[in-house]
């Protein structure tokens, strides 16, 4: 609740960037928590600026490891 619109947007677009590259490139490709939501050390959030989009096999191979 604490998002504003442009926010919640800019998370819909990352949902969308994935599907397009999907379809364009022909590789799965999903959207990934830099710093995981459930870590051992530390939690994320479901914000924008912890979004990154990635093939899918790189986003399996991460399991529950910070990201880039």
């Amino acid at each position: 609740k604490w998002l504003s619109a442009e926010q919640k947007l800019e998370i819909r677009l990352k949902y969308r960037l994935a599907i397009e590259l999907s379809r364009r490139l022909g590789i799965p490709h999903a959207v990934d928590h830099i710093v995981p939501l459930q870590g051992e050390e530390v939690c994320g959030l479901h914000v924008p600026w912890n979004l990154q989009v990635i093939p899918m096999i790189e986003n399996r191979s991460k399991g529950n490891k910070h990201g880039v």
